[in-house]
């Protein structure tokens, strides 16, 4: 651990400590600091936050966070409390530390996410090809792509590049090192609290163009008096790199995507997040889980779908049912299989995990109609994957074509969802 000065609320209350720097959080013991000793918080209630300061003088690293939270103390020759965040801001700059102990208003976030170098050209860097040579040549004013939104607090989002040569052993060593990155500029300051809204809110959406699961990871916010911070949370510490994008489901423009998205998404303010739970990096693990995710996803859409077409709300059967007659051919997938009692034995298996749980009694359960029993069936776990695949991939092909109405190519949808059914 590193020692650090450490201040607790105010500039006042000031402290020695050690703090710890890991994996997508921060750590930090305060030594002879007795505020929280009588303090338990209680099972089920809510977790009590500190504002505290971290300031190493050392290693030039200034950090806060009003999101610390206690996690255990130590009374005797040595007296200790231990805090522990998974956000905060940092800084390396000593004259910025001040205004942490301050009101931060930001209007604007920086986001490096690896996605983007694969998504347009880095206006930074310029390389050109033919016979004799190959050309690299770095534009120190280069031009940036800006999407005007103005919706939602959200001015404009700039698209950008950055690239930085290093030559080493007089010029015999030179690395050209290139990163495209985006800003969001807002109508409106917002709080510390917030930015994590925007950040998940831009995830979610590069997430849904290519669907790769890549968070940013440095990101940046920019204060109304123009200072720069950087921002650290527990999703931010990974992704730093992604390969290539092999397959890109939606056919439309990068930019004319992301200018649709945050003015029709509304992910960030919406109440009804849960219609594109599918881009919100969420991986349920075991089939059974996954079998339930999509099949809520399914009764979602379809009961969105089908009252607007039909003006009532239809039972879960009927969403099923719809769902089923609009991928038919992908669960013909046997000239054998019955599709009506396909259709009767998906919503009994989705009754019996969504009421019962995922135990089956001898690996069997009841195929019912309307509450009567038709008969019992076996549970087979390739014909449950089969089907896991079959709703995964329907679900997103509904949220592109029938929620979000964007152009896909279903071969390259099949492909980055590795749904090859």
């Amino acid at each position: 651990m590193n020692k650090c000065s450490v201040y607790v609320s105010n500039m006042e209350s000031k402290y020695e400590g050690q703090y710890d720097l890991r994996e997508g959080y921060l750590e930090v013991m305060i030594f002879d600091y007795y505020g929280d000793i009588d303090e338990y918080t209680p099972i089920g209630s809510e977790v009590s936050y500190k504002n505290i300061y971290i300031a190493d003088l050392l290693s030039r690293k200034f950090m806060f966070s009003s999101r610390f939270h206690r996690v255990c103390g130590k009374n005797g020759l040595t007296q200790y409390q231990k805090y522990k965040t998974d956000f905060y801001l940092a800084t390396k700059k000593e004259n910025d530390f001040e205004a942490f102990f301050h009101d931060i208003n930001i209007n604007g976030v920086i986001l490096y996410n690896s996605v983007l170098n694969n998504l347009y050209n880095n206006p930074s860097i310029v390389i050109s090809e033919n016979e004799k040579e190959i050309v690299y040549r770095q534009i120190l004013n280069p031009d940036k792509k800006i999407i005007e939104i103005n919706k939602n607090n959200i001015d404009c989002i700039e698209f950008l590049g950055t690239c930085n040569s290093i030559s080493k052993n007089d010029n015999r060593n030179i690395t050209i090192e290139s990163e495209n990155k985006a800003k969001i500029k807002l109508n409106q300051p917002i709080k510390c609290e917030e930015v994590l809204k925007y950040i998940n809110e831009f995830d979610v959406i590069m997430n849904s163009y290519c669907l790769l699961g890549i968070h940013s990871y440095t990101t940046y916010i920019i204060t109304t008096d123009n200072k720069c911070f950087d921002v650290k949370h527990k999703l931010l510490c990974k992704d730093k790199y992604c390969e290539k994008v092999l397959y890109q489901p939606v056919k439309v423009d990068f930019f004319v995507y992301v200018e649709k998205m945050y003015k029709t998404l509304d992910y960030r303010t919406t109440a009804n997040r849960n219609k594109y739970v599918p881009f919100g990096f969420i991986s349920p693990t075991t089939l059974e889980e996954q079998f339930v995710f999509y099949f809520r996803c399914i009764d979602l859409y379809m009961g969105e779908y089908l009252e607007k077409e039909t003006g009532k709300y239809p039972s879960n059967y009927d969403r099923l049912s719809t769902f089923v007659d609009e991928n038919i051919d992908l669960f013909r997938y046997d000239e054998e299989v019955n599709i009506e009692n396909l259709k009767k034995e998906l919503n009994s298996l989705r009754n019996q995990y969504i009421h019962e749980g995922y135990y089956l009694c001898n690996n069997k359960f009841s195929v019912t109609e309307k509450k009567r029993k038709l008969y019992d069936k076996e549970l087979d776990y390739i014909w449950l994957l089969k089907m896991v695949k079959i709703f995964k991939y329907g679900v997103y092909k509904m949220l592109y074509t029938k929620i979000l109405t964007c152009e896909i190519d279903e071969a390259q949808l099949k492909n980055v969802l590795k749904c090859w059914v």
